[in-house]
């Protein structure tokens, strides 16, 4: 599943969702037969393109301190 914002007529995916598969629990030692997992995230990284009119996201992922340092 996932959140979506409406923007400029449009929608913009902001978070997601969804259950864990059960291996994952399995490589952590956790019994999934008892438990289940539910994973979620923001992408505050959109929010941020939106605010300071930025155009690529992949720009945050390159690990550019110049870059980077302009949102501490």
């Amino acid at each position: 599943a996932e959140m979506d914002m409406s923007w400029n007529g449009g929608w913009l995916e902001i978070g997601g969702c969804g259950m864990v598969h059960p291996n994952v629990l399995a490589h952590v030692g956790i019994d999934s037969e008892r438990y289940q997992g539910f994973a979620f995230g923001l992408g505050l990284e959109r929010l941020t393109m939106l605010r300071y009119g930025i155009n690529d996201l992949r720009l945050f992922f390159e690990n550019d301190l110049r870059f980077l340092e302009q949102f501490a």
